[in-house]
C-alpha cells in the first residue's frame, strides 16, 4: 500500500466512517519515513513515542475533545492488559497498512493477534486463486490451527476443512494408472512441504488418529497404523504379534481409525482409491499369510481388507463341503447375511464387469446350503402312492432341486469366467448331490410309475392336471374364441421348463399391476420340438405323415410361422417372432395385434443354446436370458399393446448335467429295432418297434393323443442313446423336468386390485427409545415391521450419526429381507463408531437412516451425545 492508497483510507475513515480518533501500529516501521506525507484533511498527527499516555490524554479528550487525531505508534500493538490507552482505543479505530492487516481485512478476520502468524504465512498468499478458495472457508473467529486446516483443504482440494477429507485427497494425488504408489509425486504434498505446512499436517493427524513418529513421520506408516487400527477395532480377539505394533493408542482416538475408512469406503468418489491403499497395504504386511491362522468367526466383522473376505469364503466353502449331509449351516447362514451388507460384497471393482462377484460367491454358497438342507429333508429317498402325487409333489416343491442346481451353477460360470477357482471344489459337491443322489432318487420312485403294466404311459393322464394336447381347447377356445372376452396374447418359450417358469411367475408378481399365477400341464411324449409345438395348436385331428416324425395338424403341416399364422387365423388369430414383436414401436405393435384376437408369440432362446454341443454348457445363462425377455415382453404387451393378459408356456421342458456324461449315462442297444423313422439322444420313433428290457415304450396315439399310431423308446432314466449334439442338456424323454410344462397367466389388475398390487419395502423403526448416546460406539437395534414377500420387498439402510448433514461416526449398510412372520426373527442390530472431537451436550444430533439404492432419508431420529464422561478414561 503506498502513500496515496494510505491517504485515501484513512480519508474515508475520517471522513466517511466519522471516526475522530485513529490508532496505527506499524510494529515493522514501514511507513515511520513516509509519516510526513500522510495529509488528512484537518487531521493531527502524533507519534505516540513521544508524548506520554497522560499527556495525551489530556490532549485529545480534555483541551482537544472535538479535534481528529492519527496516533501513529513504530511498534506492534499492545496487550489491553499493558495499554494505558486501553479506553481510548474502545471507542477509536484501530488502521494497519501492512500486507498482514490488509490480508485480514481481506479474509474478514477480527482477531488482530493474527497478523504475526498471516505474515508467516505469506508464501500461501502471493497465489491469488489459493486466497481466493481460501476466503470460502474462513469464519471472522478463526484461530491459527482453523487457518491452517484451511490452508491444507485449499491445497489439497479436499471437500471440506476436514482431516479426513483432506487425508483422501492426498491419497487420491498417489493413486495413479489404477494402483497406489506411496512414493509417487503427489502436487499436493509438494505445495504442503514448499508453504511449510507439513507439521501443522502430522499435528492434525496426531489429534484426529493418535499419530506420532517424532523421527520421520510419513504418509505411509500412517495409513498402515490406522488400517491396522480399524482391523483390531473389528476383530474380536487380540491382534497377532505381527501386527500389535502398528496399532494407534489413545482410547479417545483409535474409534478415529474406524470412522475414517468407513466413510472413505461409503465416499462414491473416492471409494476406488480406499481399494487401492488397502490392496497396497495388505500386501505389504502380507496379510494372507496372517488371515490364514486366524479363526474366521473372529473376522467376521473386519471389513479393512478384501483379503478377508476370499478368507471367509474359502472357509465357508470347506466348511459346506465337510459332511453336507448332515451339518447344520444355519451359523454360516447368518454370517453370509452379515457379510452380503459389508463393503467388499457392495461395490463395483471394474467397470467392464458390472456384478460384484464376492456377492455372487456368497450367493452360490446360499443357494448350494439351500440345496444341501433340502436333500437332508428327503434323506430317505421319495416315496408316493400315485404318479399323480408325485407330480404334485414336483411342481410344491421336488423343482427347487432344479432351481437350486441352476442358480449356483449360473453363480458358479461367473466366478470361472474371470478366472476365480473359489467355487470348483464346492460344485463337484453340488454335482454330486443333484446328478449322483437327486437325478438317482426320482428316476427310481418315478420310473416305477412309467414302467408298470398300469403305467403312466399306458394312460397318460393325471387327476387334476390338464395335459398339453388339451391346452387351445381348454385355455383358449372356450374362454376366448367364442366369448366377448379381450384378445389373448400366448407366449410359447421353446424348452422352457418349470422351475424357470416359477422364478418367472415370482418376479411379475413383484410388478405394479401385474399378476401371476402357474399351473402345471403334463406334456407330450416323445418332448421334442415340433410335436411339442403342434400339441399347442388348435386342431382337430394330429397325424403323422408316413415314414415322417413333423406332426400334421388337420393334414397340414406346421413347422413355420406363416403355417401356424394360417393355422390361427381360422380363430382370429396370428403367429409371430418374439424378436420381430419387441423390435416394434407402440404404434406399429398396436397397427399388427388389433385385427386378431389370439396372438402365438414364438420364443427361443434356451433350446438354441442348449441343444448344440458348442453352447450347451450357456444353458442356464441361456435360462436367465429367457426370464428377462419375458418379463420385458409381457411389459411391453401390457403397457404398450393395451394386452390385458398374457400366457406364457412351453413345448417341453429340459433336463441339463454338468458332469460329463459316461458309458452308465448310455443306453446301448444289443439290436436297434426295425422301422425307425426318427433317432434322438432321448427317444426312437418309428413303427412295429417291438420290445426290450432296456427302454420304457410308447405310443403317441396315447401319449400325445395323435390319431396315427407312432411307437416310441425312451431309455430309463436320465439316460441318453447317444451324445450327438451335446450330452449335457436334453429333453424328449418322460422325466418330469422334461415333462412337466408351465403355464403361466398375466394379468393386469383394476380397480381395487391394482391398488393391492402396489410394490412397497418393509418398515423398519428403533426398537426402544435411545435420547442420549454416552459411548463411543452405540449400539441401535431395528425391528423389520413387515415380513418380505411378492410385493413387500427388502429395504437396505445405511445408517449414521450426522450433525445436521455432516457424518459424525461410521456408516453401516443393513438389509432388512426377513420374510418370517416372527417379529423376533425380524430384529437386527448396528453398532456405529463415533468420531472423536467436542460434542455440545446440549446440540441435537441424528440418527439418520438413509435408503441405500438412491441415498434418500428414510428417517431422522433426534439425539444428545454427552460423552465426556467417557472420554476422560
Amino acid at each position: 500500500m503506498d502513500i496515496r492508497q494510505i491517504n485515501q483510507t484513512l480519508t474515508s475513515i475520517f471522513k466517511e466512517e466519522k471516526k475522530r480518533i485513529v490508532f496505527w501500529y506499524d510494529e515493522e516501521k514501514e511507513f515511520e519515513e513516509s509519516l510526513p506525507l500522510i495529509q488528512v484533511g484537518d487531521v493531527t498527527v502524533l507519534r505516540l513515542d513521544q508524548i506520554g499516555a497522560l499527556d495525551l490524554k489530556i490532549k485529545i479528550e480534555t483541551l482537544d475533545n472535538k479535534g481528529n487525531y492519527l496516533l501513529y505508534a513504530p511498534y506492534y500493538e499492545p496487550a489491553p492488559e499493558k495499554d494505558w490507552l486501553v479506553d481510548i482505543r474502545l471507542y477509536s479505530y484501530t488502521f494497519h497498512a501492512d500486507k498482514a492487516s490488509i490480508l485480514m481485512n481481506e479474509l474478514g478476520l477480527e482477531n488482530q493477534s493474527l497478523r504475526p502468524f498471516i505474515k508467516a504465512r505469506k508464501a500461501f498468499f502471493r497465489n491469488q486463486d489459493r486466497l481466493d478458495r481460501l476466503k470460502k472457508w474462513v469464519e471472522p473467529n478463526d484461530r491459527e490451527d482453523d487457518i491452517d486446516l484451511k490452508m491444507l483443504t485449499v491445497l489439497t482440494r479436499a471437500a471440506q476443512p476436514d482431516p479426513f477429507a483432506i487425508l483422501m485427497k492426498l491419497m487420491e494425488s498417489l493413486c495413479k494408472s489404477g494402483s497406489f504408489i506411496p512414493d509417487g509425486e503427489s502436487k499436493p504434498w509438494k505445495d504442503i512441504e514448499a508453504l511449510e505446512l507439513e507439521s501443522s499436517f502430522w499435528k492434525f493427524m496426531a489429534r484426529t488418529f493418535g499419530y506420532v513418529n517424532e523421527s520421520s513421520p510419513a504418509l505411509s506408516d500412517l495409513l498402515i497404523k490406522v488400517f491396522v487400527t480399524d482391523f483390531s477395532n473389528q476383530y474380536k480377539k487380540e491382534l497377532p504379534v505381527s501386527l500389535g505394533h502398528f496399532r494407534l493408542t489413545g482410547s479417545s482416538k483409535v474409534m478415529n481409525a474406524s470412522v475414517f475408512l468407513s466413510q472413505w469406503q461409503t465416499h462414491t468418489i473416492q471409494c476406488k482409491n480406499f481399494n487401492r491403499v488397502s490392496k497396497f497395504i495388505a500386501q505389504k504386511l502380507n496379510m494372507d499369510q496372517i488371515l490364514s491362522s486366524l479363526d474366521i468367526e473372529d473376522l467376521l466383522d473386519v471389513m479393512t481388507f478384501e483379503n478377508v473376505e476370499r478368507r471367509i469364503i474359502s472357509s465357508f466353502r470347506d466348511q459346506v463341503i465337510d459332511n453336507y449331509t448332515e451339518k447344520d449351516f444355519s451359523t454360516i447362514q447368518d454370517a453370509v447375511k452379515k457379510r452380503l451388507d459389508g463393503y467388499w460384497t457392495n461395490i463395483t471393482f471394474d467397470d467392464d464387469i458390472k456384478e460384484n462377484l464376492y456377492k455372487t460367491a456368497y450367493q452360490a454358497l446360499t443357494t448350494a446350503i439351500n440345496l444341501f438342507d433340502l436333500r437332508k429333508k428327503f434323506d430317505a429317498g421319495f416315496s408316493y402312492k400315485s404318479a399323480g402325487d408325485m407330480f404334485n409333489a414336483y411342481t410344491r416343491e421336488l423343482y427347487f432341486f432344479d432351481q437350486y442346481y441352476r442358480l449356483f451353477n449360473e453363480s458358479a460360470d461367473k466366478t470361472e469366467q474371470v478366472g476365480w477357482d473359489i467355487l470348483k471344489q464346492l460344485r463337484s459337491s453340488v454335482e454330486d448331490c443333484y446328478s449322483n443322489w437327486f437325478m438317482d432318487k426320482l428316476c427310481l420312485c418315478w420310473g416305477d410309475f412309467l414302467e408298470s403294466d398300469q403305467g403312466l404311459l399306458n394312460a397318460w393322464h393325471l387327476p387334476g392336471i390338464r395335459n398339453q394336447y388339451n391346452f387351445f381347447k381348454d385355455k383358449i377356445k372356450s374362454d376366448y374364441v367364442k366369448s366377448d372376452r379381450k384378445r389373448i396374447f400366448v407366449i410359447i418359450s421353446d424348452a422352457f421348463r418349470y422351475e424357470a417358469g416359477k422364478e418367472l411367475t415370482d418376479r411379475i408378481n413383484g410388478k405394479y399391476r401385474l399378476k401371476a399365477e402357474i399351473e402345471p400341464m403334463l406334456g407330450v411324449l416323445p418332448g421334442f420340438t415340433a410335436l411339442g409345438m403342434a400339441s399347442l395348436l388348435p386342431y382337430n385331428t394330429l397325424s403323422f405323415k408316413e415314414g415322417s416324425t413333423n406332426p400334421l395338424i388337420d393334414g397340414k403341416p406346421n413347422g413355420s410361422f406363416e403355417q401356424r399364422a394360417a393355422i390361427l387365423d381360422k380363430y382370429e388369430g396370428t403367429a409371430i417372432k418374439a424378436s420381430d414383436l419387441s423390435a416394434m414401436s407402440k404404434d406399429k405393435g398396436r397397427e399388427f395385434v388389433k385385427p386378431h384376437k389370439v396372438i402365438y408369440i414364438y420364443h427361443d432362446q434356451i433350446d438354441a443354446t442348449g441343444d448344440k454341443a458348442v453352447s450347451e454348457d450357456r444353458t442356464f445363462e441361456a435360462v436367465r436370458t429367457t426370464i428377462d425377455e419375458l418379463t420385458a415382453l409381457v411389459g411391453f404387451i401390457i403397457n404398450s399393446l393395451n394386452g390385458t393378459r398374457v400366457m406364457i408356456t412351453a413345448d417341453h421342458g429340459f433336463i441339463y448335467q454338468d458332469k460329463k456324461p459316461d458309458n452308465l449315462d448310455k443306453s446301448i442297444l444289443d439290436i436297434e429295432p426295425q422301422g425307425i423313422v426318427k433317432k434322438h439322444k432321448r427317444f426312437i420313433m418309428g413303427k412295429g418297434l417291438g420290445v426290450s428290457e432296456k427302454v420304457v415304450s410308447g405310443n403317441t396315439r396315447q401319449t400325445a393323443k395323435t390319431d396315427t399310431d407312432m411307437e416310441f423308446w425312451l431309455p430309463k432314466g436320465t439316460n441318453r442313446f447317444n451324445f450327438v449334439g451335446g450330452a449335457k442338456f436334453f429333453h424328449g424323454g418322460a422325466m418330469l423336468q422334461e415333462i412337466v410344462i408351465p403355464v403361466v397367466t398375466v394379468s393386469e389388475m383394476k380397480g381395487i386390485h391394482k391398488e393391492k398390487s402396489q410394490i412397497s419395502r418393509v418398515g423398519v423403526s428403533l426398537l426402544g427409545s435411545m435420547k442420549k448416546i454416552v459411548t463411543n460406539i452405540p449400539r441401535f437395534e431395528f425391528i423389520q415391521t413387515d415380513a418380505v414377500s411378492q410385493r413387500m420387498k427388502p429395504r437396505m439402510l445405511k445408517i449414521s450419526l450426522r450433525d445436521g448433514n455432516e457424518l459424525i461416526s461410521s456408516e453401516e449398510t443393513i438389509t432388512f429381507d426377513s420374510n418370517s412372520s416372527s417379529m423376533d426373527d425380524r430384529k437386527k442390530a448396528v453398532k456405529l463408531g463415533l468420531k472423536s472431537g467436542p460434542f455440545d451436550n446440549k446440540k441435537e444430533y441424528a440418527l439418520v437412516l438413509r435408503n441405500a439404492e438412491d441415498e434418500t432419508e428414510y428417517e431422522r431420529l433426534p439425539l444428545m451425545i454427552d460423552i465426556a464422561f467417557a472420554n476422560d478414561f
